[in-house]
């Protein structure tokens, strides 16, 4: 595999002033920058998004080392191919759609990986619901969170892939239905909706609105 030139930081000062540099830019004028031939705007697509897509591309496929070499070899693809990328307004999302389809084009090499509704058997999209998110204070909202917890379980692994991206990462339904290749984003609506309607059976749909929507707030500051 071709290994990537990334420009070093030697402490973490360093990596802080490039983050700083562009927090406050919008996404659009970071890639377009990039795009440009900027290497600082690279360096901070580079070291700001690797852990995340690190974490990403561990809900598809366990195996750490497969799941780094798709990472770093989308970074390599985006140096060389800099001048041929298209425009985006939304960095993640432009990364996990590469990801997400890299990686799983990887595993369909592996004969003994069996897929289901399109996901490899090695895809495990985990939610879990922390004690801060819940705000769990007594006995009974414990046990709450464990019929919801039971509630998650029950949902397939697309389900809970919709919900990760709709609630945990704020994609739109029409990004959603472009990360899991459905024809139209309403079916990405409906997905999301059955997933709710089964934790309905478990717990109250008021609860799940505050669950989800606490959760929206930490994520997107909105809900």
């Amino acid at each position: 595999m071709k290994t990537l030139k990334v420009e070093k930081l030697n402490n973490l000062s360093e990596k802080g002033k490039i983050v700083s540099a562009f927090s406050s830019m919008k996404d659009g004028d970071v890639w377009q920058l990039f795009l440009n031939g900027n290497g600082e705007a690279f360096n901070h697509i580079y070291y700001n998004y690797f852990p995340i897509l690190f974490n990403y591309g561990h809900q598809f496929c366990q195996d750490r080392a497969l799941v780094k070499d798709a990472v770093q070899e989308l970074f390599i693809y985006l140096k060389e191919k800099r001048k041929k990328l298209g425009q985006t307004n939304n960095i993640k999302f432009y990364l996990y759609k590469c990801l997400r389809r890299n990686i799983l084009k990887a595993l369909s090499k592996n004969k003994n990986i069996v897929y289901v509704d399109n996901l490899p058997s090695t895809a495990d999209f985990e939610i879990s619901i922390s004690h801060e998110t819940f705000m769990i204070r007594n006995q009974s909202q414990i046990e709450i969170k464990k019929r919801l917890e039971q509630g998650i379980e029950k949902l397939t692994k697309r389900q809970k892939e919709a919900i990760i991206y709709y609630y945990y990462e704020g994609f739109n339904y029409e990004q959603i239905a472009e990360l899991m290749m459905f024809s139209k984003a309403e079916y990405a609506r409906k997905l999301v909706y059955r997933s709710l309607d089964t934790l309905k059976k478990y717990v109250p749909e008021t609860l799940i609105l505050t669950w989800l929507g606490s959760v929206s707030v930490l994520q997107k500051g909105i809900f």
